[in-house]
């Protein structure tokens, strides 16, 4: 159960704060074995006065990147997030939202087949507050078109080269958070 913390000690996700980290891209993937390097902003949570735990829910918005130092996929990604402190040193924060990438539809030796070139960007992260601007966060994400979730059949490339591709990306890594 969440620990609400004192009114006067600003919490995560009451600033507006910047991330950067390094992400094991493509784990499992035709594109695994290499290094992304990923940068964010994420705005404070949405200021609508809802009291005590409720305010937890309220979303904040992400919006980033990622490049691949292998020249395999990079892409930018927007999400909405939850901030959800589980103690006063750890919080949890789930995201969803969309993406573009540079990839490739239907595949290569090298490169995942993602059929689509806008996917679903969903993942989680644990971070750990270090002090009162600094954390350290530790995140999954996936990179997907939705085909097995949604039904999503996008086929978006000259007749069907894109329809049925769908090996989506899941990468790992750590970020450092600094808020403003």
């Amino acid at each position: 159960m969440p620990v609400e913390l004192p009114a006067s000690t600003p919490g995560p996700g009451d600033h507006l704060e910047a991330r950067f980290g390094a992400f094991d891209h493509g784990v499992g993937s035709a594109e695994r074995n290499t290094v992304d390097i990923n940068g964010s902003i994420v705005t404070p949570r949405l200021n609508v006065g809802a009291p005590g735990y409720w305010a937890y829910l309220l979303p904040r918005f992400q919006l980033g990147g990622a490049v691949n130092l292998a020249g395999r996929i990079s892409f930018a990604y927007a999400d909405i997030t939850l901030t959800l402190p589980i103690t006063h040193w750890l919080f949890f924060e789930p995201f969803i939202g969309g993406a573009i990438h540079d990839g490739s539809l239907h595949g290569t030796p090298t490169l995942s087949a993602l059929g689509c070139p806008e996917l679903f960007h969903a993942g989680a992260s644990f971070g750990v507050p270090i002090t009162e601007h600094w954390s350290v966060l530790g995140t999954f994400e996936h990179l997907s078109n939705g085909k097995a979730i949604f039904g999503v059949d996008c086929g978006t490339n000259q007749g069907n080269q894109g329809r049925g591709y769908n090996q989506g990306l899941n990468n790992y890594g750590v970020s450092v958070g600094y808020a403003f």
